[in-house]
């Protein structure tokens, strides 16, 4: 079965490199055939990479997270599945938003790449001291709250860049976006979705730390830049309900607040 998973890996990288060279042909050449293309490019290569994970759940008896079984087996590349996945999801049922894979699709490509040239065993699996029954809905939670504040960055960027071709009367030429009504809405969504994502992998994190030795030095760091991070999400989700910060603000704030989760992968040793 981990043969067959190899296969489809490498099936999904290969798509997802056909996808962002097609949607970049698409953006330069203002081709709605190349975008298309790029979206089921990517939709082929989220369907394999899930496969892979379900293959290597069933196989291995855990997540692809650093056991060096193969390939696929990261964090990085676990991550663009998901985030694939999500974008595909997104495309399928709003088809006005499959160009957001325009935005989206270099980073999938980035990190499956990283995932090939990074040290799977730096980035393997949990601390001993988390090895508990909750780790799996921590992982599973932190896991699937990044890939939706990927989204909502990639919505974001579009957002704004929708905007600016309106106050600049860009009313044709250029590849169509969706409208800003639809971006700020799978904004918003995919934000509240990682939201609670982020919220459960806390609380089962805490929980697996509970029943485990302690936290090590490594672990502390990243539950306090990940509760930072937690509540500067928290704030800007309240925000556009007592503040009215939807439409433009809410796109600045889902970009700079992937920047610092973009920062604290990098920073902060990331289980």
């Amino acid at each position: 079965m981990l043969v067959l998973a190899g296969w489809l890996h490498l099936a999904a990288v290969l798509a997802y490199a056909g996808a962002a060279a097609a949607y970049a042909t698409g953006w330069t050449r203002t081709s709605s055939v190349a975008v298309a293309r790029g979206f089921w490019a990517l939709a082929i290569g989220a369907a394999c990479h899930v496969l892979v994970l379900v293959i290597h759940g069933v196989a291995a008896g855990g997540l692809p997270l650093g056991g060096g079984v193969g390939s696929w087996d990261h964090p990085f590349s676990t991550l663009a599945g998901l985030l694939a996945a999500s974008v595909a999801a997104t495309g399928l049922a709003r088809s006005s938003t499959r160009i957001l894979g325009a935005f989206l699709s270099p980073m999938i490509v980035g990190l499956t790449l990283a995932a090939l040239l990074v040290d799977s065993a730096s980035a393997a699996a949990l601390p001993g001291a988390l090895d508990s029954a909750w780790v799996v809905v921590h992982t599973l939670s932190v896991y699937a709250s990044l890939a939706l504040f990927s989204l909502a960055f990639g919505s974001g960027v579009g957002y704004l860049l929708a905007e600016s071709r309106l106050r600049r009367m860009e009313l044709v030429g250029g590849l169509r976006l969706p409208s800003l009504q639809v971006l700020d809405r799978v904004n918003h969504r995919a934000f509240s979705g990682g939201l609670v994502g982020l919220t459960l992998g806390i609380v089962a994190g805490t929980l697996s730390a509970v029943h485990g030795d302690g936290a090590g030095a490594d672990l502390r760091a990243k539950i306090l830049v990940t509760v930072g991070l937690w509540m500067l999400y928290a704030l800007g989700w309240q925000a556009r309900y007592v503040l009215g910060w939807g439409g433009r603000r809410s796109a600045w704030l889902a970009i700079v607040g992937f920047v610092g989760l973009i920062a604290s992968v990098v920073g902060v040793a990331h289980a």
